[in-house]
């Protein structure tokens, strides 16, 4: 189940208590996007985010703003991730992922050992291990290149890998996730590459039909997939 909506989230969020909020909501940081306005006033902002309070939610954000905004809005996380990547930007080069209502199972993602030389490292490869546990921070995932914004046109996605992997850590197979800052999608398509349902909520019109069309385009990979898998049975 894949549902889109063209529309704001606050309406219609608690209708899904069983869900999952997993999210990269605008930052308030004056960021330049289409319809919405990212300079609202601190509590115009907090009132915006808790309205998550209650829900299980992983929510992305700036250390700064993190401590500005989502704690008061949301208190003090259960659970916090580091996501670091390679960024020009003085002062931006990591967010939080913040888990509340959700501890995330490290053992459901493995990341290639730190060490492979050493001995018992070495024999834990040699046994079959293909990795350790994930580590609750992340630096092998970097910020969405330019040239892949150009089908599918966003200002600031994050990559499809991050919301996999926070996706993988939180949740099972079968389990609904909903992104309430919908974006270009990213948030639906890591929902498919992991068989997870989702409802997406997006105010601005033309980032709702990017996410549309990205969404349709990766259903019909993915049928095309299937045939070829059947034919090749």
């Amino acid at each position: 189940m894949i549902k889109l909506y063209n529309e704001n989230f606050m309406d219609s969020i608690h209708n899904y208590t069983d869900a999952t909020i997993v999210t990269d909501p605008p930052y308030n940081i004056n960021f330049k996007y289409g319809e919405y306005d990212d300079n609202q006033s601190k509590d115009e902002y907090i009132d915006m985010i808790s309205r998550f309070k209650g829900l299980k939610t992983c929510i992305i954000h700036y250390p700064e703003e993190t401590m500005k905004y989502i704690v008061p809005a949301l208190g003090v996380p259960d659970e916090v991730n580091v996501w670091c990547y390679n960024s020009n930007l003085p002062g931006r080069q990591s967010r939080l992922i913040n888990y509340y209502g959700v501890v995330p199972d490290y053992n459901k993602v493995k990341q290639p050992y730190k060490n492979p030389n050493d001995k018992r490292i070495k024999q834990r490869i040699a046994d079959g291990s293909t990795g350790t546990r994930s580590y609750d921070w992340f630096s092998d995932i970097q910020l969405v290149k330019n040239v892949s914004k150009k089908k599918y046109p966003h200002p600031c996605p994050v990559p499809v890998k991050l919301m996999e992997r926070i996706i993988l850590l939180t949740t099972n197979i079968g389990d609904t996730i909903i992104d309430p800052f919908m974006g270009s999608g990213t948030t639906a398509i890591a929902c498919l590459n992991t068989g997870r349902e989702f409802v997406g909520f997006e105010i601005d019109t033309a980032y709702f039909d990017v996410a549309q069309e990205r969404v349709n385009d990766k259903l019909m990979e993915m049928v095309k997939e299937n045939e070829i898998n059947n034919r090749n049975c």
